[in-house]
């Protein structure tokens, strides 16, 4: 079994676990946030997918060309986001990023690359986006769970 092997099962596993809670979301729901100073469901939703596209762009060098709406210090300002739309940004980031595994060699996983965080094995950065998503996924369930519109 290869690095690319192991990789992808892990990514596939990432994308199941991340597309539970979102796949709750709902007009209804999608604005429910813990507190009043968190964000939305949808906003950490989006903001997760954005992620990935960026990531994307450290890890591969590809630059996707999606425009940030939930990164770089972007606010929730409340309004139902189109979550047609921030399912496209989550499921096309989740389909990135499984290409560029596929593509990617043993090798270059050791690799060192330039992250905002330093030089780092470019595998390294690939567990931080999995955290990275896993750790909003759970921010996102919560808010479903037990937020509120405020």
């Amino acid at each position: 079994m290869t690095i690319q092997d192991i990789l992808s099962r892990q990514w596939s596993v990432n994308q199941l676990t991340i597309m539970g809670p979102i796949g709750k979301m709902t007009a209804d729901n999608a604005r429910f946030r813990l507190t009043p100073d968190t964000a939305s469901a949808a906003f950490i939703a989006l903001h997760t997918g954005e992620a990935m596209h960026r990531f994307a762009n450290i890890l591969f060098n590809h630059d996707s060309g999606l425009q940030p709406q939930a990164m770089g210090g972007a606010t929730d300002d409340g309004r139902l986001l189109d979550l047609a739309m921030v399912n496209q940004v989550i499921q096309s980031g989740f389909e990135l990023v499984a290409a560029h595994i596929k593509t990617t060699t043993d090798e270059q996983w050791t690799e060192l690359i330039a992250t905002p965080f330093g030089e780092l094995p470019r595998m390294g950065v690939l567990q931080f986006l999995m955290h990275h998503n896993s750790y909003h996924c759970g921010q996102i369930s919560q808010a479903l769970k037990k937020g509120s519109l405020y």
